[in-house]
């Protein structure tokens, strides 16, 4: 089968209206990695919705490692002084020869240029945004696509772990150089075992429901930020750089999923004083 295909712009908006929901829906680990399973699901809901469609996951893995590339380019210049977004053009643009020929130095295998249309970047910013930054400083392009795969196995769940046998009885063994005497385990000592386990798995059950309220609420607050920074009359650009800086600061977005309408500007006028 071939992993290589043409996408038409159609295509390549259905695919990526399909991410962004499965994203808020929270199909990528703590590590920003897609879950396994992700591009069959994909393939899928591409067929149900484009019917004729030849799709395979392999494609849809291909596609998103090559949006990923380009993307992390775009990315690393918003976020290199001197850099901007054209919203009419739809393009990352830079102030000067200098400032762009300093970047292309260090990145000489970028694959998105400045003035270069990339009207999928905003997009982009929703499903591959977690994928970029460590803190303040931006990883390179190159160490991003090295470093953080689309799909992953290691998805940590919340089930309870099973509950271990009991064991039986131990009878005391001997060799013939050291003889060993082990201490016959008690039913209540197999009682209090299995409630330990239960004890402890359901506690970590407990934890996990309060991350998943935490995380659902920020999920929610981060989505409606663009929209509420264009709201206070922000241009584009600013709007793109607050986003992304801001959802990476957990606490900051505490605070600001907790101000009312009329205290946010402030708030958002501190922030990037402080940028």
């Amino acid at each position: 089968m071939a992993t290589s295909r043409n996408w038409i712009d159609h295509e390549e908006d259905v695919l990526l209206t399909i991410l962004e929901e499965m994203v808020a829906d929270g199909v990528r680990c703590e590590t920003s990695n897609f879950k396994a399973g992700t591009f069959v699901t994909v393939a899928s809901k591409m067929r149900e919705q484009i019917p004729g469609i030849n799709i395979e996951p392999k494609h849809i893995q291909n596609k998103l490692k090559r949006l990923k590339e380009k993307y992390s380019s775009a990315y690393d210049m918003m976020n290199t002084s001197g850099f901007g977004w054209d919203d009419e053009k739809k393009c990352v643009v830079v102030d000067s020869d200098e400032i762009l020929q300093e970047w292309v130095k260090k990145h000489p295998n970028a694959s998105c240029k400045p003035n270069k249309p990339f009207p999928l970047y905003p997009r982009l910013c929703t499903v591959f945004g977690r994928d970029r930054a460590t803190g303040s400083i931006a990883e390179s392009a190159a160490d991003a696509i090295e470093n953080m795969g689309l799909e992953s196995e290691d998805c940590e769940t919340s089930e309870i772990p099973p509950l271990s046998p009991t064991p039986s009885p131990s009878v005391a063994t001997s060799s013939a150089s050291q003889p060993v005497r082990k201490r016959k385990r008690s039913r209540n000592d197999g009682d209090a075992n299995i409630v330990s386990v239960i004890s402890e798995g359901w506690n970590k059950a407990v934890t996990e429901m309060k991350k998943l309220g935490e995380s659902f609420t920020f999920r929610e607050a981060k989505a409606r930020l663009p929209s509420e920074l264009q709201a206070m009359g922000l241009p584009y650009d600013q709007v793109l750089r607050i986003s992304m800086k801001l959802v990476k600061d957990t606490d900051l977005m505490g605070i600001w999923s907790t101000l009312d309408d009329s205290q946010k500007p402030d708030f958002i006028k501190v922030f990037m004083e402080s940028l």
